[in-house]
């Protein structure tokens, strides 16, 4: 098959699915699975990301398509960082436009040639990438009130470690509850 190539690591079928893992996402290999005349996935479903910081790619790009002809579905992986560029599928996926902004927008993945890559569900204003496990709980900014001055005031959140304090207590395990034999 044409995208068995030799960027493939590796692929796998479980069920209804194909499942392949990619080194390097090129357009061709997205494009031969839709027209390759045995498979023909011919709609992009979802486009999810997944984050594993601390790895030198850290990100992990999933692109699950449709086969309606075989009633197969097909899920192609690919492990980026997050300086990489990935060349955008709007034109084999019109769907892919909303999926690649979204995915742009929640965890800063660079798209080449899209025409609209803008946020759609954080604010114009937003700095950084939400669903980035390095972005904080509770965010940069804070936004309150302030009844004297009589406006709403937007200050900079600062955290000392003290502060920072973490339990790491199973909550579910009762040392009064153990099995006495």
């Amino acid at each position: 098959m044409l995208i068995f190539n030799k960027f493939v690591i590796s692929y796998n079928m479980q069920f209804d699915q194909i499942n392949i893992y990619k080194q390097n996402m090129n357009y061709n290999s997205v494009l031969n699975l839709k027209d390759l005349i045995v498979l023909q996935f011919k709609t992009l479903r979802d486009l999810t990301v997944v984050n594993y910081p601390g790895l030198l790619k850290d990100l992990e790009l999933h692109y699950f398509m449709l086969s309606y002809k075989m009633n197969m579905k097909c899920s192609l992986k690919n492990f980026i960082n997050r300086d990489y560029l990935i060349v955008s599928l709007t034109d084999i996926y019109i769907n892919s436009d909303w999926l690649e902004r979204e995915s742009w927008d929640l965890y800063g993945i660079k798209y080449i040639y899209h025409q609209d890559l803008c946020r759609i569900l954080t604010d114009y204003g937003f700095i950084g990438h939400p669903l980035l496990k390095i972005f904080p709980l509770t965010g940069f900014v804070e936004m309150r009130y302030d009844d004297l001055l009589n406006k709403i005031i937007k200050e900079r959140i600062e955290l000392t470690q003290t502060f920072r304090f973490f339990y790491f207590i199973n909550p579910w395990y009762n040392n009064n509850n153990k099995n006495k034999n």
